[in-house]
């Protein structure tokens, strides 16, 4: 017994976890945007630490190679007093400098332990960022949620993006090592070891080539804002630009703090995701939803018109037109290709807040699309008894007036205004918006696919949508139609455009449209935060990029 006795006195049995490496993110092409590389971890198992002679010089010493300081490594050494044979966690992604540095400490102090970890790494950098995400430790508060419970701390977890939304499937399974080391902790022989199981894969719906074009084309013109394609038949997102953005490198190894508080300090907010998290006023693209109300509510008529000679009065107050001068005689058509504001507070007041209360609804905006992305906003759809809540004021006709044309307090999300566009294009339905094709393995052998689901249906006649398409053609290709600048030589495009006021500075513009307009194959929707007029800026984007997708990426029935 006493041979047994003295190897069990003089060696020791290390757990330490071997981190499996997360899933690669490709575009729908197979292009891989998001992969792995190595990055070496430095630790202290407890026990073995304990037994050097000079313990605060060792720590010294340790500080002075990692450029840490004693307190932080004795926090850490004695946080984890009940796992005293498992490495405490230093420091991540040490420089190659620091890993020579501090294998030759190892050789002298007992303790160390060095690991290789798998980290993120981007070849495009900033690419998609907002839709990818970027990874991090998983942080107290996440430790204390349900989702978060067979995690501990150290471990790393997606923060934003699909990496958050997908972290189940592209999360792999850690493996285990099992050392045993002699009394000073130096490795002897690997006892055992179960391997670590890599994540799934996540094909996205993204085209790289759309993307890069885009995110391009808005930092050359130094635009803020947001650019999403998507295929309306499906659902699935070609392309979602939000500027500013950042760079997703920063995220994978040590963030630096003076980086990170530039990142969360910046009034342009580069970290938030615009295209699900940014709430604008839907301006005159608002103007689909109660103008097809109109129609189906038997409130105007597609013949019908009158004169706008640049204002709507209610009693004394003047609402103006944006056209100061007015668009003299106006029908249906005309009101949508031109904007003309007067008719829609005419119509408006016609039709009161609750009905276009019901038709904003029916446009799904007011509630979330179900993309799968995370923190997603549903935006507001006012009605009286919210004003009267809220404010405690009652709901006034310049309230009702203000809503028509898409301003006050009604607020959406880009991707709810996108879909207005998607349920016209596809003639009366939309679908779940989505930036997710396929979960696969390392082979590309298919795990899941993503099923398209319906996400909503107009309740209303196939001939006032025809007349709604009609009138966005016009928008676009007819003489005097605010979206002309987003025409294209020899495709169709319909579309509509906007010019929101908001109280900080220059009106924001935004064109929302679909192309070809017989076939719908993509719908675009182009914001540029203080912008100015909707035709004049948002729409010449979206004739580019546009020209781009049927130049270079068109996407073959699938």
């Amino acid at each position: 017994g006493s041979y047994y006795k003295r190897l069990a006195d003089t060696n020791c049995v290390s757990l330490v976890k071997d981190r499996a490496p997360r899933g690669h993110i490709y575009d729908r092409n197979y292009r891989r945007i998001v992969n792995n590389e190595p990055s070496y971890t430095v630790g202290i198992i407890p026990y073995h630490f304990a037994g050097n002679e000079e313990k605060e010089k060792a720590i010294e010493d340790i500080g002075k190679v990692l450029g840490m300081s004693a307190e932080s490594i004795k926090s850490g050494i004695s946080s984890s007093r009940e796992y005293v044979l498992e490495p405490v966690v230093l420091k991540k992604d040490i420089s190659m400098e620091e890993l020579s540095k501090i294998s030759e400490k190892a050789i002298e102090i007992n303790g160390i332990y060095l690991s290789q970890e798998p980290k993120r790494a981007y070849p495009y950098s900033g690419l998609a960022a907002h839709m990818l995400g970027y990874v991090g430790e998983v942080t107290d508060g996440q430790l204390k949620r349900g989702k978060y419970n067979s995690y501990r701390p150290g471990d790393v977890v997606g923060q934003t993006g699909v990496e958050n939304f997908y972290d189940e499937e592209i999360r792999g399974k850690d493996g285990v090592v099992y050392i045993l080391t002699d009394a000073r902790g130096r490795q002897k022989e690997i006892l055992d070891k179960i391997e670590p199981v890599k994540g799934k894969d996540l094909v996205l719906t993204m085209d790289y080539r759309l993307q890069r074009y885009a995110e391009r084309l808005m930092d050359e013109k130094g635009y803020h804002g947001v650019i999403i394609v998507s295929v309306p038949k499906t659902g699935e997102i070609l392309c979602m630009v939000s500027k500013p953005d950042f760079d997703l490198n920063f995220f994978s190894g040590r963030i630096n703090v003076t980086e990170w508080k530039k990142l969360t300090r910046n009034t342009a907010r580069p970290l938030n995701n615009r295209a699900v998290q940014g709430l604008y006023s839907p301006g005159s693209i608002f103007k689909i939803a109660d103008g097809l109300g109109g129609l189906a509510e038997g409130i105007v008529d597609v013949k019908d018109g009158f004169n706008c000679d640049g204002v709507y009065w209610i009693q004394t107050w003047p609402y103006k037109c944006w056209k100061h001068s007015g668009h003299g005689w106006v029908d249906f058509e005309k009101a949508i290709a031109e904007s003309c504001d007067v008719y829609f507070y005419k119509l408006g007041m016609e039709m009161k807040v609750e009905l276009l209360y019901k038709y904003a609804k029916m446009f799904g905006l007011g509630a979330k699309t179900g993309i799968d992305l995370p923190s997603e906003k549903s935006g507001l759809v006012p009605s009286r008894e919210w004003k009267r809540r809220v404010t405690r004021t009652p709901w006034f006709p310049g309230n009702t007036v203000m809503m028509s044309i898409g301003q006050g307090y009604i607020v959406s999300t880009p991707l709810q205004m996108m879909n207005i566009v998607s349920a016209i294009a596809n003639g009366g339905y939309a679908m779940e918006p989505r930036v997710l094709k396929a979960v696969t393995f390392d082979d590309r052998r298919i795990y899941r696919t993503y099923q398209a689901k319906k996400l909503f249906e107009l309740n209303v006649e196939k001939k006032h949508i025809e007349i709604m398409q009609s009138a966005m053609r016009k928008a676009v290709g007819g003489r005097h139609g605010t979206g002309a600048s987003a025409a294209l030589k020899n495709i169709q495009v319909a579309g509509k455009t906007a010019t929101v006021e908001n109280q900080q500075g220059e009106n924001h513009a935004m064109f929302a449209g679909y192309a070809p307009y017989e076939d719908p194959e993509v719908v675009i929707y182009v914001l540029v935060e203080h912008g100015g007029g909707g035709g004049v800026t948002a729409g010449p984007v979206a004739r580019d990029i546009l020209e781009y997708y049927f130049e270079y990426t068109r996407i073959k029935a699938q």
